[in-house]
C-alpha cells in the first residue's frame, strides 16, 4: 500500500489558547470525544501543544546531545535495582537513559550528580525540569478528558502520578547493521508522550497489525498514545499500540519519552464492564507490572501480552 493511502493520525488541538476553554463547554467537551476515539480507533495521536517553548524544547535536545557525550562508565552509573528498565540500556544504535519522577528538582538533581559529579550541572537540571513539569500537565489533561469521556469523572490526581523521562539517542546505523532502534513493542504506561529532534523514525502499527504508519513531526507537535495500563484500567477499549523507530537516514536522532505511570493499586473502570463487555482485566499494581515486565525481559521468559500475564482476568 501506498503511503499516501495509509490512515493518518488524528491531530487534535491542546494549545494554550484551546485549553483556556472551561471544562463543560461544547469545545472541551469535543475534545474529549476526539481524545477517546482517537485512542480507540486510532491507535494514539498528535496534540498539538504549545506550553512548552521552542527555546526550551532546543534546549532539551542540546543537553541531551551533551549528556551522551559522556563516557560509557558514567552514564552506568543510571541505574535501578527496582525497575531496571528505568536506568541506562544501550543496544545496537540505540543508547537510552532515565530519570524517574522527573517533576521533582530533587530528583532531577540527584541524576545530574551521577552524570557530572559532584555538583551537578544547574543548568541541565532547571531545563529537564521545566521541561518535564510542563510535558506532565499535557499528560494530565488527557488524563482528565479520557476519564470524562467514559463519564467516570476523575477517579486519581497528579499526585498519584509519577513521571520517567527517557532521553533516546539513535546513532546512524552502518550499512550492515539493523536497521530498527527499537523492534515492535507496546508501552507498560497509563500514557506516554514522545517529542524528537527534525530526524523521524517513530512507525506506529495500525490496530488490525497489518500497516506501518510513519509519524511526521511538525512544530509544536507530540504523539501521545495509551500504554498497557490504560489499556485495562479502560477493561480492554483503549488500544495501545505496538509502535517502533526504524532509521533510515543519515542524521542521529534524539527524542524524549515521557512515560506516565501510577504510584499505586489501578482498578479496573467498574462502569466499563457489563455483560457485553466482561471483565478481561483484574485490579493491578502499577509499578508491579513494570517490575514483572523487567525481570521476564532480563530471563527473556515471556514474549506474549505482559498486561494479560500479569493481571487478566
Amino acid at each position: 500500500m501506498d503511503k499516501k493511502t495509509l490512515p493518518k493520525l488524528p491531530i487534535i488541538n491542546f494549545s494554550e489558547e484551546n485549553l483556556k476553554a472551561a471544562v463543560g463547554t461544547p469545545n472541551w467537551s469535543s475534545t474529549c470525544a476526539n481524545v477517546r476515539r482517537a485512542f480507540e480507533d486510532y491507535v494514539c495521536f498528535i496534540a498539538v501543544y504549545d506550553l512548552i517553548p521552542k527555546e526550551l524544547r532546543d534546549e532539551i535536545f542540546q543537553k541531551s546531545e551533551q549528556l551522551f557525550n559522556l563516557p560509557m562508565e558514567t552514564k552506568m552509573k543510571n541505574s535501578n535495582n527496582k525497575i531496571p528498565i528505568f536506568g541506562y540500556s544501550f543496544r545496537q544504535i540505540l543508547e537510552s537513559l532515565g530519570i524517574e519522577d522527573s517533576t521533582n528538582l530533587e530528583k532531577v538533581t540527584s541524576f545530574s550528580k551521577l552524570m557530572w559529579p559532584p555538583n551537578g550541572d544547574h543548568n541541565f537540571c532547571e531545563i529537564v525540569h521545566g521541561y518535564t513539569r510542563l510535558a506532565s500537565q499535557l499528560g494530565q489533561v488527557v488524563i482528565k478528558m479520557i476519564f470524562e469521556s467514559y463519564g467516570i469523572g476523575e477517579q486519581s490526581n497528579d499526585q498519584e502520578m509519577t513521571y520517567l523521562l527517557r532521553l533516546n539517542k539513535y546513532r546512524v546505523p552502518r550499512d550492515d547493521e539493523f536497521k530498527v532502534g527499537v523492534r515492535g513493542h507496546t508501552d507498560k504506561t497509563f500514557i506516554t508522550i514522545i517529542d524528537q529532534n527534525q530526524v523521524n523514525g517513530l512507525q506506529i502499527q495500525t490496530k488490525d497489525e497489518q500497516k506501518w504508519i510513519s509519524v511526521d513531526f511538525f512544530p509544536c507537535s507530540f504523539v501521545v498514545m495509551a500504554g498497557d495500563a490504560m489499556l485495562a484500567w479502560s477493561n480492554g477499549r483503549v488500544h495501545s499500540p505496538i509502535h517502533q523507530v526504524t532509521m533510515n537516514g543519515k542524521e542521529t536522532r534524539y527524542s524524549l519519552g515521557i512515560f506516565c505511570h501510577h504510584k499505586g493499586i489501578i482498578k479496573v473502570a467498574e462502569e466499563l464492564i457489563d455483560e457485553e463487555n466482561p471483565r478481561c482485566f483484574n485490579s493491578f499494581d502499577h509499578l508491579g507490572l513494570l517490575s514483572f515486565y523487567s525481570a521476564e525481559m532480563a530471563a527473556n521468559r515471556f514474549q506474549g501480552s505482559y498486561i494479560k500475564a500479569y493481571c487478566g482476568a
